[in-house]
């Protein structure tokens, strides 16, 4: 992919982003425009990163940082649909190249392909009136708001009912997020590249029969809360929240965006599961 634009989201608060942004900087071929918000241009002098208040334009991103930088770079350029390619800096960086130089040089190589990643979409109804609308790329949690209790939930797939139960909430994931939040709960790990569905992970429910389930994502997931008494919150890539009535219906289904998300060559989801999430290891001696 030619790259002429290239725009920054960065962890500001990251010990080495100084460093990093330099090595941009660096490596960065002739003709290539480089440009952030402001919180990310005032880290370097001299204009070398020009300040702009969009990233419309761009050819793609560099969300330096983190998984998280790179959720809130996807959540910015959600409606463009910009490529974004994610470098780690001091985490585990699921989702990030974990080598900034390779990294860099293979996007001005033009060593890299594109993978069009699923997204959530997530909307808050009401008598058959949309109060809110929003998208995930990893996940959305519907759960109480302080300190922990269970919520009452009611669930349906397609219009037919699944069942209700006691939790301290749901986690419902993409195959992207599948990783994330929804792997620490008990949920199953689904290849982002050949699978598309949804992972419905309860959280600490009150029954043993109440278990993660995978569903298409042809299919439209419904919640809704069958008691009042609390305040309960719903909350986007673990970035936006917003608070859930009784009477409203919270609707889960495949988002017509997709994130791009720019891997390096030798890209191979497998292997990153072994290596970051340590899968498969030998705990005995040979």
């Amino acid at each position: 992919m030619k790259v002429k634009r290239l725009g920054i989201v960065a962890n500001v608060l990251k010990k080495d982003i100084k460093d990093v942004l330099e090595l941009v900087i660096d490596t960065v071929t002739e003709g290539i425009e480089l440009v952030g918000l402001s919180a990310t241009a005032d880290l370097i002098p001299g204009g070398k990163i020009l300040v702009v208040d969009s990233f419309a334009g761009c050819d793609a991103i560099l969300a330096l940082g983190g998984d998280g930088t790179l959720l809130t770079a996807a959540r910015c350029v959600e409606e463009q649909q910009i490529p974004i390619l994610g470098i780690k800096i001091r985490s585990l960086g699921f989702l990030a190249e974990d080598d900034p130089k390779r990294a860099l040089e293979c996007l001005f190589q033009e060593r890299v392909r594109i993978q069009e990643r699923m997204r959530i979409e997530v909307v808050l109804e009401r008598e058959g009136v949309i109060r809110e609308k929003h998208s995930a790329l990893n996940d959305v949690v519907v759960h109480a708001k302080g300190v922990s209790r269970v919520i009452h939930l009611k669930t349906t797939i397609d219009g037919a009912f699944l069942g209700e139960y006691l939790s301290d909430g749901v986690i419902v994931s993409s195959p992207t997020g599948s990783t994330a939040y929804s792997l620490s709960a008990g949920g199953p790990i689904i290849n982002p590249e050949s699978v598309e569905a949804f992972i419905i992970t309860p959280l600490y429910p009150h029954s043993l029969s109440v278990r993660p389930l995978v569903v298409s994502s042809t299919e439209t997931f419904t919640v809704e809360l069958v008691e009042e008494g609390q305040v309960t919150l719903l909350t986007i890539d673990g970035q936006q929240a917003c608070e859930v009535e009784k009477g409203e219906k919270i609707i889960f289904r495949k988002s017509p965006l997709v994130t791009k998300l720019i891997v390096t060559e030798g890209y191979n989801f497998y292997d990153l599961v072994r290596r970051k999430l340590r899968w498969g290891g030998v705990l005995r001696k040979h």
